[in-house]
């Protein structure tokens, strides 16, 4: 999404797509779309080639080793796992962050854009943000790949919520409420799914964040205060530790 707000009902699940965020839907899906908004609603749906998607898959598949050897997936296509995406959170939205104001101002006719190549580049990175959601899927013990779907998109609601406010104070039992998970059950989800508990992802946010600051001329007390960190003296501990 451009701008405005559509509502999405996929295979009876609903999704609010608001500015900056994009959803991923499967051929086979029941969808339904839904715009109720006085205001300019601006969109674009892309669709890449199914058989392209599933190329890109096979060959990534035949490249890594033991990928996905588990029972469960299906190893012959790709088949994509919904939930709202924030733009800046998946390698498939920082592409489209990057080319969609381009394609926006062109229409399918337009000869200098080369869209075989945008299709393959975004089928690359479509397959390899699945992949990434489908080891996280293999770490969980439910057997059922539909429970743990809906767990991974209980969770990612509370690490996009980390992304847009990092910078914030974040309370563990509010990430809980957003995920509706009990805080136990959330933190060890959370950590299954990254490899990390939310408070090492809020630091690498902040150590992120801070670091480019520091490199624009910004002062550890001016970083300090923008990134919600506790002193600039701790912050420059961090960083050092860090990098």
């Amino acid at each position: 999404m451009a701008s405005g707000l559509e509502r999405y009902k996929v295979n009876n699940r609903q999704y609010k797509l608001e500015s900056n965020n994009y959803l991923i839907v499967n051929k086979s899906d029941e969808l339904e779309v839904e715009v109720k908004t006085n205001k300019i609603t601006n969109g674009i749906c892309i669709y890449p080639p199914e058989n392209l998607i599933n190329e890109v898959f096979d060959y990534r598949l035949k490249s890594e080793n033991k990928l996905l050897d588990s029972e469960g997936f299906n190893q012959n296509e790709i088949k994509f796992t919904q939930k709202t995406n924030a733009l800046k959170t998946t390698s498939t939205g920082l592409f489209l962050e990057k080319h969609l104001p381009y394609i926006l101002k062109n229409d399918r006719f337009d000869n200098s854009i080369d869209f075989d190549n945008l299709y393959i580049k975004l089928a690359e990175h479509l397959v390899q943000d699945q992949l990434v959601i489908d080891r996280q899927l293999l770490n969980l013990n439910s057997s059922k790949k539909e429970t743990k779907e809906e767990l991974y998109r209980r969770v990612s609601l509370a690490k996009d919520y980390i992304h847009d406010n990092y910078n914030q104070k974040i309370m563990i039992e509010d990430l809980a409420a957003i995920a509706c998970l009990s805080k136990y059950h959330f933190l060890r989800s959370f950590r299954d799914f990254y490899k990390c508990t939310p408070y090492q992802f809020i630091l690498k946010l902040k150590l992120e964040a801070a670091k480019k600051l520091i490199i624009k001329g910004f002062s550890f007390p001016q970083v300090s205060e923008m990134i919600g960190f506790s002193d600039p003296k701790n912050l420059r501990k961090a960083i050092n530790k860090q990098y």
